[in-house]
């Protein structure tokens, strides 16, 4: 249902809106607009199909609003706006131009995710500010660093649990996800979806990607048990095929949107078949009253995304003016000081808030910002993502959208908070067990096995994580001879790398290719020689395996890509099946005192549950059965993730924690790795964990 508080706050900000509109007749004016110093900002934003004539109109209207704030104020700039097509195939020159383009102050724009990424990769190395409306969580991991990125609304981190949230509500037990999988928009989801699913205590019933073969897909996640499907598609043409096949497929499932069902062109070139559709997107905070006084001016209610591309100008402008209020101020320190602030001003969105605060700038003040999205709070730490969104659960009806209701993180007597208010936290840790009384004989020599299993400059992380743990073991006492060294080793003189012969697993961090002996190439491996290495067993192409005995410890670090129910080796793939036969034959021929395992991967629990049926051997692993790993500190100059955070928090454990029970060591992991859950495998088997620790690997 419409909240009666909603409207009623609309028509209250309506009548304030006109009240102020006289009062500010009566303040003086100390410009014309015509004087106004000329900022210019480009907009690069989905223009055809009337979607340009939308976006002009909301951004005429913060123009005209903050030009009266200015003028009666006596300081402050002048909008002027290029437009350029987002979905133009010359958007990467678009981005490289407006780059280096000294004369524009920032850019707004990249409604969808994938050219959201080109803008930013383009602008960063210019450091040039982008107030984007995308919301893949990649662009934050990606582009937080270099400060100039200004995502305003939060990611689709947040918008898949509120989905969840509100299947949830309607008594939903298993859920499944159909999304285009293959873009970055999608992306986020298939990637938070198992995590959250978990987190919340709904089964999850499958993820389908519907890139390719919609239909199919669609009638595949009709297929299961799954009581609600919640689709996050990237364009009205999928939308249609996935309705047109819901509706001519027998099933008991519904469906929950997320934005793509919200965008005008739904209704009109979909017509009938999205009647009764319901969904979440974000917005506005219903009690600013944008909706309301919005449709009253220009004579209909704002699109998706017209809230926050209103805030973003209104921000550029306020920004601008700080700079000219502190002569020397970059943009960048302008926007942080002015979201920072929080003295209560009672700023507002329309032209009498916006005089409040330019007022209250003008005299060194620092007002709270609010803007017609809602609270324009940023995070403290990189200032990229604003931590408060509005998300509207929708329903089309007579070819309108109803508003159902409002939810969002920050939670407030107009709107419900979700039902786990995103912060990093987790709950689902494993029960971590005793593991038995398992009585090993005295250690006696420690052996390694290191694998990348992967190529390439783009997977720079998994070579370095590996690199890391290396030189970490050669501190500790290892000799070569000691480690099975397996990687590709094309990165250090790599084309792509500025730094030749160089290595870094941080931004900030050492060399890690400093005296590193590798022994295999991961494209010369085959599937069997995993098995051939771990017991032992030298043949022809083999002549470095590891030479353990009964007295002795294995310690394996796996890096790469997984699939569910398998491990990427090189050319080869390592299924549970051919782990399992791996681990049979160590076990049967007793050349291990005890295993120790960690494996980064994507899906690594689909894999590594084989150590549940074997003794003496402990897997840890960076994700669930159903669950993607993910990268840790991406690195914009050159375009790659430096690390994971599995891998990473596990290397500073070794460094700095050697005496932690594992135990310990697996609460570490789990609290610190982002987007997935850590696992431990084998724990019946290989003993307490309260006991053991992190020495015996080292």
């Amino acid at each position: 249902m419409i909240h009666r508080a909603d409207i009623l706050s609309g028509v209250l900000l309506l009548i304030e809106l006109i009240f102020f509109a006289g009062c500010t007749k009566e303040i003086p004016l100390y410009c014309n607009e015509s004087d106004l110093k000329e900022c210019r900002v480009a907009v690069v934003l989905p223009l055809s199909d009337g979607l340009g004539n939308n976006w002009k109109q909301c951004l005429e209207i913060c123009s005209n609003n903050l030009a009266e704030a200015f003028c009666h104020t006596g300081l402050g700039v002048r909008l002027v706006y290029e437009w350029y097509e987002e979905m133009s195939p010359d958007l990467k020159q678009t981005a490289a131009t407006l780059a280096s383009r000294s004369d524009i102050k920032a850019v707004i724009g990249g409604l969808y995710s994938d050219n959201a990424l080109i803008l930013a990769e383009a602008l960063s190395t210019k450091d040039k500010p982008l107030f984007t409306l995308a919301t893949t969580d990649q662009l934050i991991r990606g582009y937080s660093s270099w400060g100039n990125l200004w995502a305003m609304t939060e990611t689709d981190i947040t918008q898949c649990e509120v989905m969840l949230s509100k299947v949830m509500q309607y008594g939903a037990k298993s859920v499944a996800l159909l999304v285009n999988g293959e873009s970055a928009y999608g992306n986020t989801y298939v990637d938070w979806f198992p995590f959250q699913a978990q987190e919340l205590g709904v089964r999850n019933a499958g993820v389908f990607s519907c890139t390719d073969n919609t239909e199919e897909q669609t009638r595949a996640a009709l297929a299961t048990d799954a009581d609600y499907i919640l689709c996050a598609l990237s364009n009205i043409e999928t939308l249609g095929k996935v309705l047109r096949t819901y509706n001519s497929t027998p099933h008991t499932a519904k469906l929950l949107m997320s934005d793509v069902a919200y965008i005008s062109d739904a209704l009109t070139k979909l017509g009938n078949l999205v009647e009764g559709v319901e969904g979440i997107c974000y917005g506005a905070d219903p009690s600013t009253g944008f909706e309301v006084i919005y449709g009253t001016i220009v004579g209909r209610s704002p699109m998706l995304d017209e809230s926050q591309v209103y805030d973003a100008a209104m921000l550029i402008g306020y920004a601008s003016m700080l700079q000219m209020v502190n002569r020397g101020m970059s943009f960048k320190k302008a926007m942080r000081q002015l979201v920072s602030g929080r003295e209560d001003v009672d700023s507002f969105w329309g032209a009498d808030g916006m005089l409040r605060v330019t007022q209250s700038l003008a005299s060194g003040g620092h007002p709270d910002i609010n803007g017609a999205s809602g609270s324009l709070e940023f995070d403290e730490k990189v200032y990229t993502n604003v931590l408060g969104t509005y998300y509207m659960n929708y329903v089309v009806y007579e070819q309108q959208y109803l508003a159902l209701g409002y939810c969002s993180t920050k939670g407030d007597r107009r709107a419900g908070p979700t039902l786990a208010e995103w912060n990093w936290n987790k709950s689902k840790m494993q029960d971590i067990e005793e593991g038995g009384d398992v009585k090993y004989p005295p250690l006696d020599e420690r052996w390694a096995l290191l694998i990348a299993t992967s190529t390439g400059w783009d997977n720079y992380r998994h070579q370095v994580d590996v690199l890391n743990i290396y030189q970490q073991l050669k501190a500790a006492g290892y000799d070569d001879d000691h480690i099975v060294l397996i990687m590709e080793d094309d990165l250090a003189h790599n084309a792509s790398n500025p730094e030749k012969g160089v290595l870094y697993s941080r931004m900030d961090g050492v060399n890690v290719y400093k005296d590193v002996h590798v022994d295999y190439h991961i494209s010369d491996m085959q599937a069997t020689d995993l098995r051939d290495i771990l017991t032992g067993h030298k043949t022809q192409r083999l002549q470095h395996v590891i030479g353990s005995d009964a007295d002795d410890n294995v310690f394996v670090f796996w890096s790469g890509h997984g699939a569910p129910g398998m491990l990427n080796f090189g050319h080869s793939v390592i299924t549970k099946n051919r782990i399992e036969d791996c681990l049979s034959a160590i076990e049967a021929e007793g050349n291990y005192r005890q295993g120790i395992w960690f494996v980064e991967s994507c899906y690594s629990g689909s894999v590594a549950k084989a150590a549940d049926n074997h003794k003496h051997l402990i897997v840890f692993t960076a994700a669930g059965e159903d669950e993607t790993s993910k990268g840790d500190e991406y690195n914009p100059n050159w375009k790659v993730w430096m690390s994971n955070r599995f891998s990473a928090t596990l290397q500073d454990c070794m460094k700095n924690e050697p005496d932690m029970p594992l135990r310990d060591l697996y609460y570490r992991l789990f609290q610190s790795t982002v987007g997935s859950h850590v696992h431990v495998y084998g724990i019946n088997g290989y003993g307490s964990l309260y006991t053991h620790t992190l020495n015996e690997i080292l």
